[in-house]
């Protein structure tokens, strides 16, 4: 696989040599470009050099700690999409940088699963992982793109039992969707699709969504579906 070919470029940050190991080669047999920094002033330098898709960043380093080099991530490039690593100590601290502007945030040990999602998630937003090949030429990629947004938009706001039960369901189906249409394999993507219409149609009639949010995102899910129709 060439870089041209990877689902993203990702700089990895942490001052633990052997997290940084671990999460390089668990992304590197995902199919990502990784980059890895030990240190804040690092991980600016490569992010001015090379701007990656994604900057998974830990919390708690040894001189310019995560905070700070997430401010500087901001001012240097507001749309670089950023997710805070943190142990559960920190959880606290790891929300409040969502008011800084991180996208999301993962917790030591990992879940991988839930780390796979974020880190999709973010790319999805930030339009690394725009759908190509046979769908992409015929279809605007940017609705398949705009329904991953709202899905994820949607889980997010969800409560954590309903995000456990309904909501990472619709979060993979999205992200299968995504991977399918990216692959050219329509009929794939449209059964996923359909899954993601029936979930919600569950977490509206469960409540967990609003009147709003399942309005918009059948709004969103007719834009796909007349996407994936044109392939």
């Amino acid at each position: 696989m060439t870089e041209t070919e990877t689902l993203g470029r990702l700089l990895l940050v942490d001052d633990e040599t052997p997290v940084l190991e671990v999460l390089s080669e668990y992304f590197s047999t995902q199919g990502y470009a990784v980059e890895t920094a030990s240190t804040g002033a690092d991980a600016l330098s490569a992010a001015r050099h090379h701007r990656p898709d994604l900057v998974l960043l830990d919390i708690r380093m040894s001189g310019m700690d995560g905070v700070e080099v997430l401010k500087k991530l901001r001012d240097l490039d507001p749309g670089l999409a950023v997710i805070m690593v943190t142990a559960n100590e920190d959880m606290a601290l790891a929300r409040e940088t969502l008011k800084i502007g991180a996208f999301d945030y993962v917790s030591k040990p990992f879940d991988f699963r839930y780390l796979d999602r974020a880190v999709s998630a973010a790319l999805v937003q930030g339009g690394a992982l725009a759908p190509v090949g046979t769908v992409e030429a015929d279809a605007d990629p940017d609705s398949l793109r705009g329904l991953a947004f709202q899905v994820f938009h949607a889980t997010r706001a969800m409560t954590p039992a309903a995000r456990e039960s309904v909501g990472t369901r619709l979060e993979s189906a999205v992200l299968e969707v995504m991977r399918e249409a990216n692959a050219g394999r329509s009929m794939a993507a449209a059964a996923a699709l359909a899954e993601i219409e029936l979930l919600t149609m569950i977490a509206a009639d469960l409540g967990d969504l609003t009147a709003t949010v399942r309005s918009t995102l059948e709004s969103a899910l007719a834009s796909a579906r007349k996407a994936l129709s044109h392939v």
